[in-house]
């Protein structure tokens, strides 16, 4: 059987992505990383949408990517 799930996560968006569309990125990068999963609290995740990001990102000294925390609808 089938349900949706709201899940929270953080992303991370590589440097060379900063001058596409941001929320664009931040989707294609929840399908590519979340869909096709497994997760202990929730099962295989098959399918995400309405991917929202939570706040400002935070890049992380030494590493130059941006740390976004995100949440989105999952069908698992």
């Amino acid at each position: 059987m089938y349900k949706m799930v709201k899940i929270e996560d953080t992303i991370r968006i590589p440097p060379k992505l900063f001058s596409e569309d941001m929320q664009k990125v931040i989707e294609e990068i929840v399908h590519k990383t979340f869909e096709g999963k497994y997760r202990k609290d929730c099962g295989v995740i098959v399918v995400t949408d309405n991917v929202e990001p939570l706040g400002e990102g935070v890049i992380v000294h030494g590493d130059g990517a941006l740390y976004q925390k995100v949440r989105f609808d999952a069908l698992v």
